[in-house]
């Protein structure tokens, strides 16, 4: 018994090892560019906040988990809904990971707007990354309901797309603040105690993280 266990550590070892082989030694990244419009009227929409994330997993098992990001970008749209996500590297990763086959996440969040997480609908295994949302116009849905769906929406979608432990947030200072600035809004709209917009209150943030988030609102 003991001997089979032995062998299939080792062969599970020589697995990871030669998945670790394949995988890129670095990688690098196209640029994005892209359209933001009003689903309804087609209309660009101004200041809408994008975070694109090319996350890593730890290689194993059951795709092995999360395992930090490699590259994060924020940037907000123009008068013209236009946004620009350069590109980048090439970067090194940490051992035994690899980056999603789906990536980049790019997650759009405007005020009185569902929230859209994006990702690429064909798995891409290369070592430079491209984005299939490159040079295509995104469409934003205002939502309509009660604002307490509409705070759950935007907490699940955000939650489960952008980390909320660490300092990884000062990645996506905007989107903190947009997110901030929203849940206050609905507040004041009466939206219940029990709920909340997002897991990222600057009042809970410590004295120096806030004033840095404030002196970006200047």
């Amino acid at each position: 018994m003991k001997r089979n266990l032995s062998f299939a550590l080792s062969l599970l070892s020589i697995v990871f090892a030669l998945s670790a082989c394949a995988t890129p030694l670095t990688y690098s990244a196209k640029e994005i560019r892209g359209r933001v419009v009003d689903a309804e009227t087609g209309q660009p929409v101004e200041g809408a906040v994008i975070v694109a994330q090319w996350i890593l997993f730890e290689m194993g098992i059951g795709h092995g988990g999360h395992k930090g990001r490699l590259h994060i970008y924020e940037t907000v749209t123009d008068n013209n809904g236009h946004y620009t996500i350069p590109a980048w590297g090439p970067k090194v990763h940490s051992p035994f990971t690899m980056l999603d086959n789906l990536d980049p996440e790019i997650l759009i969040f405007k005020s009185g707007y569902e929230p859209r997480g994006l990702v690429n609908e064909h798995e891409r295994t290369s070592s430079v990354r491209v984005s299939e949302w490159d040079g295509r116009v995104i469409k934003l849905k205002k939502f309509q309901g009660t604002i307490e769906t509409y705070a759950n929406q935007i907490l699940y979608v955000v939650s489960t797309s952008l980390p909320d432990t660490g300092k990884v947030w000062r990645s996506f200072p905007r989107m903190v603040l947009a997110l901030d600035a929203e849940d206050r809004r609905l507040k004041s709209l009466g939206l219940k105690p029990e709920y909340r917009a997002t897991s990222f209150s600057v009042e809970y943030f410590d004295k120096a993280d806030q004033v840095f988030l404030r002196n970006l609102e200047r």
